[in-house]
């Protein structure tokens, strides 16, 4: 709650503005010039009351005020200056004229006392009934004020000059005279305020005798207090909310309450509760609709204050002052109308507004009429039109035709509203209607010419700045996609970034719509920057594709080395800890995550159900392995029998046996003769290691018949310098030479000097001979090499 001292009152709000804020209390004060500082003001909270004391400036007397907060709302209650105090279970304030309820409710009674402090509290054995006394020293008066904890109410107040309470729950009071007596009557009243010594009587058999009569009234409160709730009316705030959280509080905190002897009372706590609960979203729907109407309303009203404000203010000494407020006028009259499709609208103040809006607008338009009759009431449309149609040959920009463009429409929409004004209008003379409606013709005749001729120079304009403003706009477009596809590194870029683009695009349609060329030109554009796009897309999707298909089968790769390492493992530990920290299991889980982030769950998921299978596969055979092996892993034991294992694995070979070829299933004793004739035709290679060396030539003739071979493709010069052998440059031309082969694996095992001497003998007998093939062993060497080619 917001309090102020300023403006010559003070004010409650419950909004944080201190200039529009919606006030809810208000009273004056005797110096309306004070300011918030000149006023001293205390507070206290008690649950949903706040008690507020405020002493204005130079006056002598404190005001009091209760603000509760849940139903909004201030009390003035002077009553508690002297005695003010709570109510049991946080139910609210008791003061010597009354009481004040958390509920918001407000009791006082009228018994002329004053000056009252408060003395004593009296609680009922019961736990049902509080007695509260306050007194005045000087009169020597008690007030008695009895507080029932189950009804929330105070009984009718007792005032007398003395009073007892016996042990019986029996009251005896009595009251003073003015005048001397003789006799002084004393009143005896039967009160629930027993002694707790007092032995009372009751059905000692019944449950409810057993709880105990303080908890059944504390309980029996509770309800009274949901009872209350329910008949509260929707501004309380947080109703729904207060009953829902009581009764689970009531609920949790009585055991007994679904018990026979006590109604059952917690099943019809659970119904209001499913119900309250059931209302808080719909309450807090209504709430938000009508605060915003209210707001809606709120706002119209202030409109048409300052409409109706500016209207009275301004002289109508021209026809557009007219049209100005007329325009104001009936747009605020179609918003004050459309708030009646508002739900809880209070429609009784909208036809308020509506009404003082419609008056407003009759009064002007007859006084329209009245200066229309005028002869020169419309001279500044005149010499508006007059002034535009001098500007028009001298624009040179299309942001200055299209002021001209809107200045001529306004112009014509003023016009428009003038001939509607006078067409609902009754003017009983005829003439006068005609002669008004003539001179607006007249005016919108030169008002379409001027319009021609602005349509003239506009294209014209746009014929020149538009195609300027076409190349630059290309221009940019062609940077932006060049740009896009830079940035286009994944095939859901492509698509966002075609979506950026394709928006340009549009927008160049948009506004070179009156240019064909340019319409024909943007479309293949268009057209070129989706191929563009599509082909990118196209390209990352098979790059993607192989990527993951790439990773799958590295994958796979190390899947089956992990099932070979794994399987030699003797214990489900050593298997777990492989799992758990391997480095080539980490990489497949580095691989699963590389193919998630390439949007390829397909192949991650089946990855890494292949992972999760060898592991159980791997305890699975290990444990079948410690059931069914003995003494090591080869041996298996059926009864008293053991039989070897033999794990090599079953391949069909081509092995040499018995002086021939035969086909042998490795890991048996299988084989089985070859006899075919085309395979027997080929027994002379069967020794050859390598196909450079056989029984009759070894690797060095071979070298130096591919040397020699090499040597006739040689230039003279070369030829000459490697017959003469001058600085071992023979050595070095065959190490030259038997680099690669080397590295290929044909002259492994090949000495350079035995390679060299050979070739060197080979060159001196061939210049001297004339002849390639001159030796027995190379020719035999060529043979055999052409054969295998």
């Amino acid at each position: 709650v917001f309090v102020e001292a300023i403006g010559g009152d003070i004010t409650f709000k419950i909004e944080d503005n201190t200039d529009v804020g919606h006030g809810i209390y208000a009273e004056p004060v005797d110096h309306i010039d004070q300011t918030l500082d000149d006023a001293e003001i205390l507070y206290a909270s008690v649950g949903n009351i706040i008690l507020v004391k405020i002493k204005p400036y130079q006056e002598n007397e404190f005001r009091y005020y209760l603000f509760n907060e849940k139903v909004k709302e201030v009390k003035r209650v002077d009553d508690v200056e002297d005695a003010c105090v709570l109510l049991p279970d946080d139910h609210g304030l008791i003061f010597f004229n009354g009481y004040y309820l958390q509920t918001g409710e407000l009791k006082k009674f009228d018994h002329k006392q004053e000056e009252m402090v408060f003395y004593k509290k009296v609680r009922s054995s019961n736990g049902e009934d509080f007695l509260y006394v306050f007194h005045n020293r000087v009169s020597g008066e008690y007030i008695l004020l009895s507080y029932n904890l189950i009804n929330r109410t105070v009984a009718t107040p007792m005032v007398c000059h003395g009073y007892s309470i016996f042990k019986n729950g029996e009251q005896a009071l009595f009251r003073g005279s003015d005048n001397p007596t003789k006799n002084h009557s004393i009143q005896i009243w039967q009160t629930p305020y027993i002694n707790d010594e007092f032995v009372q009587t009751g059905d000692s058999d019944s449950y409810l005798y057993k709880i105990g009569n303080a908890e059944i009234v504390s309980a029996m409160a509770a309800c009274r207090e949901i009872l209350t709730l329910s008949s509260k009316e929707s501004k309380y705030e947080g109703l729904y909310s207060d009953i829902v959280n009581k009764c689970a509080e009531l609920i949790n905190s009585y055991h007994w309450l679904e018990h026979e002897d006590a109604s059952n009372l917690k099943e019809v706590l659970l119904h209001v509760k499913e119900a309250s609960s059931s209302a808080i979203d719909e309450f807090e729907k209504v709430l938000q609709i009508k605060e915003n109407t209210n707001k809606s309303l709120e706002e119209a009203s202030i409109k048409t204050k300052e409409a109706l404000s500016a209207l009275r203010s301004e002289a109508m000494d021209s026809m557009p002052v007219f049209v100005k407020h007329l325009a104001k006028l009936r747009e605020l009259r179609g918003q004050i109308i459309s708030l009646n499709e508002l739900r809880y609208i209070d429609s009784s103040q909208v036809e308020v507004l509506s009404g003082s809006v419609a008056t407003e607008m009759e009064s002007l338009s007859a006084s329209c009429v009245e200066y229309l009759l005028k002869d020169n009431s419309l001279e500044s449309y005149i010499s508006e039109i007059s002034e535009i149609n001098k500007e028009i040959p001298e624009l040179t920009k299309i942001t200055l035709a299209k002021e001209c463009s809107d200045k001529v429409q306004q112009t014509s929409d003023e016009l428009e509203m003038l001939l509607e004004i006078v067409s609902n209008l009754k003017i009983d003379d005829s003439t006068k209607t005609t002669k008004i409606i003539d001179s607006i013709s007249d005016i919108f005749s030169d008002l379409n010419g001027l319009r021609e001729k602005l349509k003239k120079k506009t294209k014209s304009l746009l014929s020149t700045e538009g195609l300027a403003e076409f190349n630059a706009q290309m221009k940019l477009l062609s940077q932006s996609v060049l740009n896009y596809m830079e940035m286009s590194d994944t095939p859901d870029k492509c698509d966002e970034y075609l979506s950026k683009t394709m928006l340009q695009i549009e927008e160049c349609e948009g506004k070179f719509a009156d240019f064909d060329d340019f319409i024909l030109k943007i479309t293949e554009k268009r057209d070129n920057i989706y191929n563009a796009f599509e082909s990118k897309k196209l390209q990352l999707v098979e790059k993607r594709n192989r990527q993951t298909q790439s990773l799958q089968q590295a994958c796979e790769r190390i899947l089956k080395g992990v099932s070979n390492r794994i399987n030699k493992l003797k214990d489900i530990n050593a298997i777990n800890g492989t799992f758990a920290s391997d480095l080539m299991i980490d990489k497949i889980r580095d691989i699963v995550k590389q193919l998630r982030d390439l949007d390829d769950s397909v192949k991650a998921d089946d990855i890494e159900g292949k992972l999760k299978s060898l592991k159980e596969e791997a305890v699975r055979q290990l444990k079948d392995r410690q059931d069914l092996f003995e003494d090591g892993e080869d041996i298996i034991k059926f009864g008293v029998h053991k039989f070897s294992v033999n794990k090599q694995v079953l391949d069909l070979t081509a092995v040499r046996h018995d002086e021939g070829m035969a086909l042998h299933l490795t890991g048996t004793g299988f084989f089985e003769a070859m006899t075919d004739e085309r395979l027997l035709e080929t027994k002379p290679v069967w020794e050859m290691d390598v196909i450079s060396e056989n029984d009759e030539v070894y690797r060095g003739e071979y070298l130096a018949y591919q040397l020699l071979l090499q040597y006739e493709k040689e230039p003279l010069v070369k030829r000459k310098e490697l017959l003469e052998n001058k600085g071992d440059a023979v050595l070095e031309y065959v190490q030259h030479f038997m680099a690669p082969l080397f590295e290929e694996g044909y002259s492994k095992g090949v000495h350079d000097i035995d390679s060299t001497q050979l070739f060197f003998n080979a060159l001196k007998i061939r210049e001297s001979l004339g002849l390639l093939r001159f030796h027995p062993k190379a020719r035999t060497l060529a043979i055999l090499f052409w054969e295998r080619v």
